[in-house]
């Protein structure tokens, strides 16, 4: 039996997808299987026949959630990790992760990004890793620190049987998750970039959406109880800040 379920959505991307795929057959670490769940208008052909890899389609509501939701309910791994369509890994991603999170017991491990954006020819490059401050349920109150989906491993178990993806939300899905998570047990970070996320203006992307993000601002708000209603705002605001930082900085590029 896989210990390790890794779960990619992807929807009309065929070339970008084949580059995350590679990155998972080349990790050192090899009990793993891998769940591609296709919420495209498109079939795909995947030029792999290696009998870890599982091409299904999305069971559930039209959108990265429903597909990430549809991989947890049919994965069988110990832990689960996500990744992107457009995102890669470093080859000993899930090796390191596995290692921390039975050495912790954490129910969440994160690791450190690369991140490399694209506008047209111009490239940049920067790196991203941020820790707690006094402790993980504090510091999401003030800012989602953890990052991408692709950059974590997650318990099966409280993702099968305590939260899962928000469907109905289409932006921040990352944040929702981890506000949830946070509530039953540890998190823990490897501060090492093993996760290379790309951002490509010529890609369109569900985070530049910005009724969306305000409609999943308000639902996320929603489902805070008491103070904690107005904590988040702070973690929420600060997320749109930046949002607006970095739409006028790459718009500038």
């Amino acid at each position: 039996m896989p210990e390790v379920s890794v779960i990619i959505p992807t929807i009309n991307r065929r070339t970008l997808l084949n580059q995350s795929i590679k990155s998972v057959i080349n990790q050192n670490y090899n009990n793993w299987e891998l769940f591609i769940v296709n919420d495209s208008t498109d079939d795909i052909l995947l030029n792999q026949s290696d009998s870890r890899i599982h091409l299904v389609e999305n069971q559930l509501l039209p959108g990265a959630n429903g597909a990430r939701n549809t991989g947890i309910n049919l994965s069988v791994g110990k832990y689960i990790a996500f990744l992107d369509d457009d995102d890669t890994w470093d080859s000993n991603k899930l090796s390191k992760q596995v290692e921390i999170m039975k050495s912790t017991g954490a129910i969440l491990c994160y690791t450190g990004k690369n991140i490399i954006f694209r506008k047209k020819k111009f490239i940049k490059n920067k790196c991203s890793y941020y820790t707690t401050i006094l402790n993980p349920f504090v510091t999401l109150q003030i800012h989602n620190y953890i990052g991408t989906t692709s950059s974590i491993m997650v318990k099966s178990e409280i993702l099968k049987n305590k939260v899962k993806f928000d469907e109905n939300i289409h932006s921040l899905q990352d944040y929702d998750l981890y506000l949830q998570l946070v509530k039953f047990g540890d998190i823990i970070g490897i501060s090492e970039n093993l996760v290379t996320y790309n951002f490509d203006r010529s890609i369109n992307h569900t985070s530049d959406r910005k009724k969306a993000f305000v409609w999943s601002a308000i639902q996320i708000n929603k489902k805070q109880k008491g103070i904690y209603r107005l904590t988040i705002l702070i973690g929420l605001t600060i997320t749109l800040i930046q949002k607006i930082y970095k739409y006028f900085q790459y718009k500038l590029l």
